[in-house]
């Protein structure tokens, strides 16, 4: 839902998409993996940091409104080595992805959400939580570890 209310355009172009969808793929990691190798993303195993860079910094240009979010994502995702975003271990192409998304999502700007009322709440969800992959809702993972915002937050 929060994907709905926020006017974000695809940075992952459709065709790349398209070529990594399906039941091929076992899991997330692999599919975004697909999508990485796809987009040239990848050198051997690991992000060309630089590619990817090169490749917000064009969306940056192509979507004004969205320059924040891509210099926070660029700054917190493409730097430092990144820590497992998710279940998945050794998937950098799913903690960039992952934590660029996130990054998209804190911080957008006002004027990027909707002002539906549908979307005050995942507008406040957003803002109050961090963004938590669906897989770490699993039973498995303990309450509290990748999954903080299990209990959304609640109004008065």
């Amino acid at each position: 839902v929060i994907y709905q209310c926020l006017n974000s355009p695809k940075v992952i172009s459709a065709e790349v998409s398209s070529k990594c969808s399906g039941s091929k793929y076992e899991n997330e990691c692999d599919r975004l993996t697909c999508v990485f190798r796809e987009s040239k993303w990848l050198d051997g195993t690991a992000v060309d940091k630089t590619k990817v860079t090169a490749h917000l910094e064009q969306f940056a240009t192509d979507h004004a409104e969205w320059s924040p979010a891509v210099q926070h994502a660029k700054t917190a995702c493409l730097g430092p080595e990144l820590k497992a975003q998710s279940i998945f271990l050794n998937c950098p192409a799913y903690d960039v992805t992952h934590c660029v998304l996130s990054s998209f999502i804190k911080h957008a700007t006002p004027s990027q959400w909707s002002t539906s009322a549908a979307c005050a709440y995942p507008r406040a969800y957003a803002a109050a939580c961090p963004v938590c992959p669906s897989d770490c809702f699993s039973p498995q993972v303990p309450i509290g570890s990748c999954n903080a915002c299990y209990l959304p937050p609640r109004t008065p």
